[in-house]
């Protein structure tokens, strides 16, 4: 069967998409088994890390408002939220400003994840993005622009 493409049939290189995604791919194969040796997901690292950085200025954090800071979809992070709970990680209470929310809170396991998984994920975006040199905070620019 012939590529039905006529933008990138001689040339895939060519698909800014085809580009991004073996990027991607590339930089989450290394550290989803970077923290698979640590025990935890790629997903709940970004969980715990998001609470854990909203924690600072919130005293209660809502699964909305992590999800939202991850641009991640709200019944993926619940089932996140569920997990990271039922292995210790973080706990569900009462929201006492919302009382249709919970409020999530890092416990002792979930904070040590963190502090053994933080710097290993920012080694490796440093030697991954690092090749980049000056032209780092443009790419950065352009994410942002595309988000």
């Amino acid at each position: 069967m012939e590529f039905p493409s006529n933008r990138f049939k001689k040339n895939s290189d060519a698909s800014t998409g085809l580009i991004f995604i073996r990027v991607y791919n590339k930089w989450h194969t290394t550290i989803k088994n970077e923290l698979r040796k640590i025990g935890i997901t790629h997903p709940q690292f970004v969980v715990m890390t998001v609470l854990n950085f909203l924690g600072q200025s919130e005293k209660f954090v809502s699964q909305a408002s992590i999800a939202k800071m991850a641009d991640m979809d709200v019944m993926s992070v619940s089932q996140i939220i569920r997990g990271l709970e039922i292995n210790g990680y973080l706990a569900r209470t009462a929201n006492p400003k919302d009382t249709r929310a919970n409020a999530i809170k890092l416990l002792e396991k979930g904070q040590e994840a963190i502090r053994l998984a933080l710097p290993i994920v920012e080694k490796i975006d440093d030697d991954f993005f690092g090749v980049l040199l000056d032209d780092e905070k443009i790419f950065r620019d352009f994410l942002h622009k595309l988000t």
